[in-house]
C-alpha cells in the first residue's frame, strides 16, 4: 500500500486519537449492520438478555415498559441499533435493584434486529 501511495505521490495520512478511535468504532460496528440475522435466534436473544422481562407482554410491574411493535424509525439496522444505543436507562425491578445492562455480541444483534424489524407495526 505505501509503494502505491508513493508511485501516486500520496501522503501517508496522520490520524490523530479521535481519528483512530472513530477508525476503530466504524470497523468494530460493521458486525452489527451486517445484516443475516434470523427472527428465532432474535426471540431467543430477547429472551436469555432479558429484553423480555421488562417489554413482553406485560413487564414485571403488570404493564410493558414499552410497546416494541409501536417503535417507530426502525428501518435501518444502524437505526435499531441507535435505538438500543440510546435505551441507556434500566429501570428498578418491583426488588429495587436494577437489572444489570446484557453484554450483546454482533450476531447476537443481527438477530435482535432482525427480530424488531419483523414485528408488525400497530397503531398507538
Amino acid at each position: 500500500m505505501l509503494k502505491a501511495m508513493a508511485s501516486q505521490n500520496v501522503k501517508v495520512p496522520q490520524l490523530t486519537p479521535e481519528d483512530m478511535a472513530d477508525l476503530v468504532a466504524y470497523l468494530y460496528s460493521v458486525g452489527y449492520f451486517a445484516g443475516g440475522g434470523s427472527i428465532p435466534r432474535g426471540w431467543v436473544v430477547a429472551t436469555n438478555k432479558g429484553c423480555l422481562h421488562c417489554h413482553g407482554a406485560y413487564g414485571e410491574r403488570g404493564k410493558p415498559a414499552s410497546d416494541l411493535t409501536r417503535a417507530k424509525g426502525l428501518d435501518s439496522s444502524a437505526a435499531v441499533v441507535a435505538a438500543l444505543w440510546n435505551h441507556t436507562l434500566v429501570t428498578p425491578t418491583v426488588t429495587g435493584k436494577k437489572l444489570p445492562w446484557p453484554t450483546i455480541q454482533p450476531k447476537e444483534m443481527a438477530d435482535l434486529v432482525t427480530l424488531l424489524q419483523s414485528l408488525p407495526a400497530r397503531s398507538p
